[in-house]
């Protein structure tokens, strides 16, 4: 696995970039922002993440969660200060387009409603990509304690076996979710 550290330096399309690689860890840390990803994968990721204008440089790190924190798992991409955890991962995959566009207009003893048909024809076209994220994150207790953090994360309390499988949530490139988490 390679590490890459990411910084924004022109405005691009980096949901799309980041769907077009397939499959990445996402992480914010105090000390910045990384993705993680396949060393096979690592020059055709910084391309891409180059055209979206995020330079990626390798880095010889490993995104492990420090000692003496706790684990949450994210109800939604709501960016948290970089100060306040330890370490914030997003697990991203491209969804297939097949599945997505039959969960879209999958609807039982209803016909799909306009909104879907039209994100089904910008998927089916390219205009747009489906991705699946899971968020996990590990920070000190008081911060999970805030209410702040409630909104975004759900700390691990009893369901340990819950952090090494977080349930997985839908985003589409258009909205830009991943760019302002990863960016925030």
């Amino acid at each position: 696995m390679a590490v890459l550290r990411c910084e924004r330096v022109a405005a691009g399309d980096v949901d799309r970039a980041i769907a077009s690689i397939g499959t990445a860890t996402l992480a914010r840390t105090p000390d910045g922002t990384f993705v993680e990803l396949d060393d096979a994968q690592v020059a055709r990721a910084q391309r891409l993440l180059a055209f979206a204008g995020v330079r990626a440089t390798a880095v010889l790190s490993a995104l492990a969660p420090r000692p003496g924190t706790r684990a949450a798992i994210g109800r939604d991409l709501t960016p948290l200060p970089l100060a306040a955890l330890a370490l914030d991962l997003v697990h991203v995959r491209a969804l297939a387009l097949g599945s997505e566009t039959r969960r879209l207009l999958a609807r039982r003893w209803q016909r799909p409603r306009p909104a879907d048909r039209a994100l089904v024809r910008a998927l089916l076209r390219g205009e747009d990509a489906g991705i699946g994220w899971r968020r996990r994150a590990w920070s000190t207790r008081d911060v999970l304690r805030s209410a702040e953090a409630r909104r975004a994360l759900r700390p691990i309390v009893f369901d340990v076996g819950a952090i090494i499988a977080p349930p997985e949530h839908r985003a589409f490139a258009k909205d830009g979710e991943l760019a302002r988490w990863l960016f925030a």
